[in-house]
């Protein structure tokens, strides 16, 4: 492992502890002034000056900085609330709860890394269903350790994206369970080419085919964050699907998907996260 994946994990040890010491409103400020001083000078932020450059390439570099800045203060909120992520759950609200069925249901719930998306956590206590969250393991092994123990205690079972995770989620939705899918990542070959934000994109194919074959209820939901500090979780009513749903009816659904999740991106562009690698084509500019 490099020393600088080394520095990565002992920096995000040392915020997420600070942090924790905290009430959660002064470490999401913490936070936000920290990582908008320090988010610029990242690589990842020009990145995302690529992104919204491909997407919206009438948009005046002035705007994109706005965005960016927003984005910054963003993740910077975000961190700083990680680390007092048990004292922020109670404080996170619902609206759409008559949109999710009761337990014994099978449920995919869609969402996207918009607000704080870690708080999304909370969101089996909010809606009474038990909810398996699949998250994608950072290559940094230290940095993922980190991440497994901070998660302990928290009212949601994790499951990393492997080859066998696949098989684990269609056992668990065929006896009734309901995941939670981040379905804003880049997808890789063999995925759907479809377009988000306006841009082709390859996105992930795991809702469609897990409802496919369990019959399952495909739910869409996002974290909105309001005045800085309040979170909110709005559940939106359910996609409509055939009972038989092919490779067609599949892209279809994910499209319909990606519309959703771009509409929420248009409305609070400065809370999604920009400097995913989303498109592949999008050059490194800034």
């Amino acid at each position: 492992m490099s020393p600088w994946q080394l520095l990565q994990a002992a920096i995000a040890t040392l915020i997420i502890w600070l942090a924790s010491l905290l009430p959660p409103r002064i470490a999401s400020n913490t936070g936000s002034l920290l990582i908008r001083k320090i988010g610029p000078l990242l690589h990842w932020h020009r990145r995302g000056m690529a992104n919204l450059l491909h997407v919206y390439p009438e948009m005046s570099l002035k705007d994109r900085r706005n965005i960016m800045r927003g984005v910054w203060d963003n993740i910077g909120r975000t961190i700083g609330e990680y680390g007092c992520i048990r004292k922020v759950g109670p404080s996170v609200t619902v609206s759409g709860l008559e949109n999710v069925p009761p337990e014994g249901t099978p449920v995919i719930f869609v969402t996207a890394h918009m607000a704080n998306w870690e708080a999304l956590a909370w969101f089996s206590r909010l809606c009474g269903r038990q909810l398996l969250d699949v998250y994608r393991k950072p290559n940094n092994v230290y940095l993922n350790k980190l991440l497994e123990i901070r998660s302990k205690g928290l009212p949601v079972t994790m499951v990393e994206k492997n080859n066998k995770s696949g098989l684990y989620l269609l056992r668990k939705l065929r006896e009734g369970g309901a995941i939670n899918l981040f379905v804003d990542q880049k997808g890789t070959r063999g995925d759907y080419l479809l377009p988000f934000l306006g841009k082709n994109a390859l996105t992930i194919r795991a809702p469609a085919l897990l409802a496919a074959k369990t019959g399952a209820l495909i739910i869409p939901g996002r974290m909105i964050r309001e005045n800085n500090h309040n979170l909110h979780i709005k559940i939106y009513p359910p996609l409509r699907k055939s009972n038989e749903m092919d490779d067609l009816e599949g892209a279809h659904i994910m499209h319909e998907i990606n519309n959703i999740i771009s509409s929420w991106v248009e409305e609070t562009p400065e809370q999604w996260l920009w400097i995913h690698r989303r498109w592949k084509n999008a050059e490194i500019k800034s």
